[in-house]
């Protein structure tokens, strides 16, 4: 009915400009009027209903489908050096995608999608790419990528679990859109904690030390001048210290010892005391733990405690009864540090490591490193400092400016043995350097420290789990049993791994934002869900490298069956006929007008 509408009222006006075109008086050039008159009503008739009909696709198209995914480059769809998708019908699983583009129809659900159609064999993946599930589908077809591009923040990672006082480093790379230099900002709790300026495809590190106890969410933002180009959430778990107890043997009073316990006990480790005064005559000291009897260094006393710290004279003093309690407890898993002072020492420990004087080490003017991070150091002692010449099996922990290594690990049995020829930490608290202070023995703490069985270990293996989408749980567990856990009250369900026993895997939808907690008899596991645009330049560059991996492994596949010879319906773009009704609608003014 709509179709005669259109044609009756088209006739109509047709008959009606033709009859005031033939009623002029002028008849000059009437042929070229009456024609202009029938392309203005043909124009808008084919304007109103455009021409359209059935063709064949392209052989070298043929039985080839263009799937489009968010971050699409349009140029792509009408050419590109490679390949030539004009005409090859495009789909996509994106209701944007769909509704801003034309000639591009809904898929609801890729899978079933491409099972009701058996005859596609090959598939242009345009965009950003698809999730691993989504490809998933899409295997024994031959796949083609054309990625978008991405600016911000395309890779982050970050230490999301960490201890009060343990160092938070976010490193990443930017890729500004502009030659104009970008600041990246590390924010927490109102205040920029670190920074650093980046221009073009850049890598960046920032880090921080937080102490406070909670589910804590940084920022991560990216200025430009005053113009704020990206501002990403940094969630991270801090967990209070481990109670670790450790044991102080001193052959004398010293400010290296005295710091080093007035820092222990401010950060409320467990620390007992024992200060050599004359042979066989000792001073103890009990802070944050309750008194015992340190007369004599057995093995029974040592299983109470993480960490044996001592500087060398104090060690080597000790009979063979007390040497031999330290190194069975070494073997059982306790760690020791040894600070080697001025004497040298002898004995076990002394022949544990190569240490040696080195006059090349600036003393006045130290630049240590150590996991990641620096700082200036100046010495109250003269004289040559020593050196530790590395072995095999052992590793650095400490090095100079000069790649002198001051502080090395080695292990021994389930224990760490560590020494340091750093000689005088505590001048970095005399000069109000506590953060260096607090970081270097943190880490040395940590790599000495006992290790503790863990009986479960929990990760999330989706870097950025988002709202609505799958997420993968993953646990490693020495239990026999299936682990049990729930999340926001709903129970996982768990596969263990064919090869790897221990470890199991579950996916989860999670329908809130925010912090979201694993709960299972071993305790309680935080993890956060982010919303579906944050870091989406980040997401979107992880998934171009799925997808061109899973293109590249089946760009080659070879199909099998004969090729199914399809059609397609083309229409005329109306534009065509704008433009004729433009030009012959501008003819007959034209002409009216000079014809006056």
């Amino acid at each position: 009915m709509e179709k005669w509408i259109v044609v009756i009222s088209s006739l109509l006006l047709l008959a009606f400009i033709c009859w005031q075109e033939t009623q002029r008086k002028n008849k000059a050039r009437l042929s070229l009027r009456l024609t202009a008159s029938v392309l203005v009503v043909l124009a808008l008739y084919f304007i109103a209903r455009p021409i359209t009909f059935e063709r064949r696709f392209d052989p070298s198209t043929d039985n080839t489908a263009v799937l489009l995914t968010e971050g699409f480059d349009k140029d792509s769809l009408s050419g590109s050096d490679s390949y030539r998708m004009k005409n090859i019908p495009a789909y996509s699983t994106v209701q944007s995608i769909v509704a801003s583009n034309k000639n591009v129809q809904f898929i609801p659900d890729l899978e079933y999608f491409l099972r009701s159609q058996a005859d596609i064999k090959k598939v242009h993946v345009l965009g950003n790419g698809l999730n691993p599930y989504e490809l998933e589908v899409l295997n024994n077809l031959q796949i083609n990528f054309h990625p978008g591009i991405v600016s911000g923040f395309t890779s982050v990672n970050w230490n999301n679990t960490i201890r009060s006082g343990e160092k938070l480093t976010v490193q990443g790379s930017f890729k500004s859109a502009s030659n104009k230099p970008v600041r990246i900002l590390l924010r927490g709790l109102s205040t920029t904690l670190d920074s650093v300026e980046v221009s073009g495809d850049q890598i960046f590190e920032l880090s921080t030390n937080p102490k406070l106890l909670s589910k804590t969410l940084f920022s991560l933002i990216a200025l430009s001048g005053k113009d704020t180009l990206a501002n990403e959430k940094i969630p991270v778990f801090i967990k209070e210290k481990s109670p670790l107890k450790i044991l102080v043997l001193s052959s004398s009073p010293d400010f290296e010892s005295k710091f080093l316990k007035n820092w222990l006990y401010g950060e409320k480790y467990a620390i007992s005391v024992r200060t050599t005064i004359s042979k066989d005559r000792f001073s103890t000291e009990f802070l944050n733990t309750e008194r015992t009897n340190l007369n004599r260094i057995s093995t029974s006393l040592l299983e109470a405690y993480d960490i044996l710290i001592g500087d060398m004279s104090a060690l080597t003093g000790l009979g063979a009864a007390e040497s031999s309690a330290i190194q069975t407890a070494m073997s059982k898993g306790m760690g020791v540090f040894i600070r080697a002072d001025s004497t040298g020492g002898s004995g076990f420990y002394k022949r544990a490591f190569n240490i040696r004087q080195n006059r090349a080490i600036e003393q006045k003017n130290l630049t240590l490193s150590w996991d990641g991070q620096s700082a200036k150091k100046a010495s109250t002692l003269s004289g040559p400092t020593m050196e530790i010449a590395p072995r095999p099996g052992e590793q650095a922990l400490v090095r100079d400016n000069k790649d002198h290594v001051l502080a090395s690990s080695k292990l021994y049995g389930a224990g760490r043995m560590i020494i340091s020829t750093v000689p005088d930490t505590y001048t970095w608290m005399l000069s109000n350097n506590t953060t260096a202070y607090s970081s270097y023995w943190s880490h040395i703490l940590d790599q000495a420290a006992r290790k503790t069985e863990v009986k479960e270990s929990w990760a999330v293996l989706n870097q950025f789990p988002v709202v609505n989408s799958p997420v993968r749980l993953s646990i490693e567990s020495t239990a026999d049993d299936i682990p049990k856990a729930r999340v926001s009250d709903i129970p996982l369900r768990f596969a263990q791994d064919p090869i790897q026993s221990y470890r199991w895997t579950a996916d989860y939808w999670p329908s809130e934002t925010g912090w979201q907690s694993i709960r299972s008899s071993n305790g309680e596991n935080w993890w956060y869900v982010y919303e579906q645009e944050d870091w989406a330049s980040a997401r979107a560059t992880e998934k171009m490298k799925i997808t061109a991996r899973f293109a590249a492994e089946n760009k080659n596949t070879v199909q099998t069956g004969a090729n199914v010879i399809r059609t397609y319906e083309y229409t005329v773009p109306v534009v065509w006929f704008y433009l004729v009704f433009l030009a012959c609608s501008a003819f007959l003014w034209a002409e009216k007008k000079l014809s006056a």
